[in-house]
């Protein structure tokens, strides 16, 4: 709905040299202009204003996605430290467990395998204790999962709204 508004030099620079009538209707001409003029520039800024609120709108969304986003991802980070955690726990207890079980072997055959059996006892109970730990780090793990599951859930079903 575009107007076109008269050109400026349709009305007369000199106003004094018009007769009344003429003057009454170039006078009605450039009121109509200036109202048509008013109420372009009236739509203008309404539109102006919906997209400027539109836009803020969208930067709130924009920051809420972000702020979600390093939420998840710092939860992510700590799972994979505690995972990480975990798997060197399980390899030095692995490992510990081995090399007590091998230097027992070695015992049995030399007759001295008493004070071998009491560190390969020792081991296995080094890796039980470790097996609980990492198992009690591994329901953490499990929570946290399933928090980011949610959220993710939760962003996917405000999204489809």
């Amino acid at each position: 709905m575009t107007t076109s508004f008269p050109p400026t030099g349709r009305f007369p620079a000199e106003p004094t040299s018009l007769e009344r009538e003429e003057l009454d209707a170039v006078y009605l001409e450039l009121r109509k202009s200036y109202r048509g003029l008013m109420v372009s520039r009236g739509q203008y800024r309404g539109r102006a204003d919906r997209n400027r609120a539109a836009m803020q709108q969208l930067e709130a969304k924009l920051r809420e996605i972000a702020a979600r986003e390093a939420s998840v991802r710092q939860e992510a980070y700590e799972m994979l430290e505690i995972v990480t955690n975990v798997v060197g726990e399980l390899e030095d207890a692995g490992d510990d467990l081995v090399n007590e079980f091998g230097a027992y072997q070695m015992g049995r055959r030399s007759m001295q395998g008493a004070g071998f059996i009491g560190r390969l006892i020792k081991a296995v109970i080094r890796f039980i204790n470790r097996w609980t730990s990492t198992k009690q780090q591994l329901q953490v793990i499990v929570d946290k999962q399933q928090t980011i599951q949610a959220q993710l859930d939760e962003r996917t079903n405000g999204t489809n709204r």
